[in-house]
């Protein structure tokens, strides 16, 4: 993305991405579900670690990132609306539409974590597994769907097929 990127911002959602995961860290040290490994992958950061004993850990856990990037969105959006500065505007979006996008409800995001908990704790795990693999599936037809919309009118965006396939194929190894 460093190499293509022509806006600047990729950097800057790096860090905030950074952020993000060390609020996920700062959650299991509260909860003393200390991580194992921690791998950069190319879609995201990994962290794997043990699973905490102490009730709803594994949801804040799992919340914990998000809420840093909704804490910098309104720190960064109230500091643009006192300075004016469009590039705090920019942050404040940035952090928006990572907190947002990993509350999706989706395997292998925030949002999947925390459905996946909530549902698991009152139906079981089998049926939690199934109902985040469904909405990611559902998800990644969507997606697929409307790239192939925007590609008809005479737009090409990669993007959304490499994210379709992702959410496809996601499900169906975890499933698997």
């Amino acid at each position: 993305m460093i190499a293509i990127d022509r806006t600047g911002y990729v950097i800057p959602t790096g860090i905030f991405v950074i952020l993000h995961e060390l609020g996920h860290l700062f959650a299991m040290w509260l909860f003393e579900c200390s991580p194992k490994r921690i791998k950069l992958v190319p879609h995201s950061i990994e962290i794997t670690r043990g699973f905490s004993k102490k009730p709803y850990g594994e949801t804040v856990i799992a919340f914990m990132g998000p809420l840093v990037n909704l804490v910098l969105f309104g720190v960064f959006y109230l500091n643009y609306l006192y300075f004016k500065q469009s590039i705090l505007l920019t942050f404040s979006l940035l952090n928006l539409i990572i907190a947002i996008f990993n509350l999706l409800p989706l395997t292998n995001l925030d949002g999947g974590t925390i459905v996946f908990n909530i549902v698991a704790k009152r139906f079981g795990i089998e049926k939690a597994t199934k109902t985040v693999a469904i909405l990611t599936i559902i998800a990644g037809f969507s997606i697929l769907t409307f790239g192939f919309y925007v590609l008809i009118n005479g737009n090409f965006n990669p993007s959304l097929f490499i994210i379709a396939i992702y959410l496809l194929i996601t499900p169906l190894v975890k499933l698997g």
